[in-house]
């Protein structure tokens, strides 16, 4: 068995990656002011969504108070809304009773009619 070097990797430079992701978002016609950090709130948000913890998310992505919680983490607390829901605030995971029934199978194919296929 043949082993492969490793590949060589150079570090991209701000301009590149700058023009290369604004004509991926003007091929399709998307305007934006952000280029480079696009997708900064969304990946902000993403973690706030599974419940990871707002100064571990400013320290990996290197903002301050202020950053963080004026552009990125717009909405509401998890927690708190968990909390006035009537669900536990200290897990991620909670059961929802009507998950586990079963609708008649005469509902289904109304909703579904393709469904036996």
């Amino acid at each position: 068995m043949k082993i492969k070097p490793p590949r060589q990797t150079q570090e991209w430079s701000y301009s590149s990656h700058r023009e290369s992701i604004g004509k991926a978002l003007s091929s399709p016609g998307i305007r934006s002011n952000k280029k480079t950090h696009i997708n900064c709130g969304s990946s902000a948000r993403m973690a706030g969504n599974v419940c990871v913890n707002v100064d571990q998310i400013r320290r990996q992505c290197r903002w301050n108070n202020t950053t963080i919680n004026g552009a990125y983490l717009t909405s509401l607390p998890r927690s708190v809304v968990r909390s006035l829901a009537g669900f536990p605030t200290y897990t991620r995971f909670f059961y929802l009773a009507r998950a586990a029934l079963n609708p008649p199978t005469s509902l289904c194919k109304k909703l579904f009619p393709a469904i036996g296929e």
